[in-house]
């Protein structure tokens, strides 16, 4: 096992962060940071993704006059995050670690050029021992721009700085096979996962946890999405002192999750963490079978388009039988694309709609 200088992302929720009143638990944050500066101290790399800002706003307004609860939590996000990244950088000034801050929204992953950006300036920071603080810009996403919780973000970033590990810190002992052990008793910690079971799914519990958004739920589809990019992942208890230095030197504690895919790099990296598409085009059982063996896609295999879209942007792709098969980043623009099926064929086009190498199927 490797035992100094891994890449690692550290996701801490709500739940781990509050007290039952909501409030921030401020010796919780003091040992979270503690762990860190030990990481550092033994010559590894740490972005951290924080949830917390809501809590972090008690006791400084009161919001309860606002009856919508997305604008609700929209001010207390507000209110709270500067106390909340006030609090990280007292602390890890006592471990003379410079903090910085992003606050991100979905659109910012999902732009290619943001994207870069996030990805530059992240590894500019780590290559100066700046620890990296995330969280989601909540004052100004809305259904469209969310990730839906911080979990995603945290699966979203390790690829994008190429993380060893990813740590969802949760107030469980880890994934329970059989639901909440509160619940059943028969329910059993989940050590060592190999790969994502369909009873694993049914056991998540959708129910929210202390005030969080997320979720076991949410922490298996970030497990799921980061080992598919080669990233070992574990859910720990997040309350428990030094988890993450004591599951570094070997011990077992919480759920492992092992890769499942080689590590995607480049253009077909960013696809899979989520591009936004603007449109969407159906192609024939032909042009399918190409896709399926790694050709690139003809204008003569598409059947129809959907959406307003121009070259360079991201379209999904369907088959005839209108199944997802992919996404990929199109060569023509939805008008160039409605005249060129409109004129019934009679001039093929032999330039690529999608290069191969510009596209990620399903």
């Amino acid at each position: 096992m490797k035992a100094r200088g891994e890449r690692l992302v550290i996701k801490v929720g709500t739940s781990v962060l509050t007290q039952p009143s909501q409030q921030l638990d401020y010796n919780v944050i003091h040992q979270i940071v503690e762990q860190i500066g030990e990481l550092y101290r033994s010559g590894h790399q740490v972005v951290l993704i924080t949830s917390g800002a809501a809590g972090a706003s008690h006791g400084l307004a009161d919001f309860g006059a606002e009856k919508k609860r997305l604008l609700r939590r929209q001010m207390m996000t507000s209110v709270g995050q500067p106390r909340l990244m006030s609090l990280y950088t007292d602390f890890f000034r006592e471990h003379q670690i410079t903090v910085s801050q992003a606050l991100l929204t979905r659109h910012d992953l999902g732009d290619r050029e943001r994207y870069l950006n996030i990805r530059n300036v992240l590894e500019g920071l780590l290559a100066m021992g700046i620890l990296p603080i995330l969280n989601e810009n909540d004052v100004v996403v809305n259904e469209a721009l969310t990730f839906g919780d911080n979990d995603y973000l945290a699966a979203a970033i390790a690829p994008t700085i190429a993380a060893n590990r990813l740590f969802l810190l949760t107030v469980g002992e880890g994934f329970f096979e059989g639901g909440d052990p509160s619940v059943n008793p028969d329910a059993r910690l989940a050590q060592d996962v190999p790969e994502i079971t369909a009873a694993m799914w049914e056991s998540c519990q959708t129910t929210l946890s202390g005030g969080g958004r997320g979720g076991m739920l949410s922490k298996l589809k970030a497990a799921e999405l980061a080992t598919s990019f080669g990233i070992e992942t574990h859910i720990v208890p997040g309350k428990t002192a030094r988890v993450v230095p004591r599951v570094l030197a070997g011990e077992r504690i919480g759920t492992r999750f092992a890769p499942t895919a080689k590590r995607l790099r480049g253009f077909r990296q960013w696809l899979a963490i989520g591009a936004l598409t603007n449109g969407r085009i159906y192609i024939d059982e032909g042009a399918e079978q190409a896709l399926l063996n790694n050709k690139s896609l003809l204008p003569a295999g598409i059947r129809r388009a959907e959406g307003a879209f121009q070259p360079g942007d991201i379209v999904e792709i369907f088959n005839s039988g209108e199944e997802k098969l992919g996404v990929g980043s199109i060569n023509f623009s939805s008008e160039d694309l409605a005249a060129f099926l409109s004129s019934g064929r009679k001039a093929e086009r032999s330039a690529e709609a999608i290069h191969k190498d510009r596209l990620l199927l399903a």
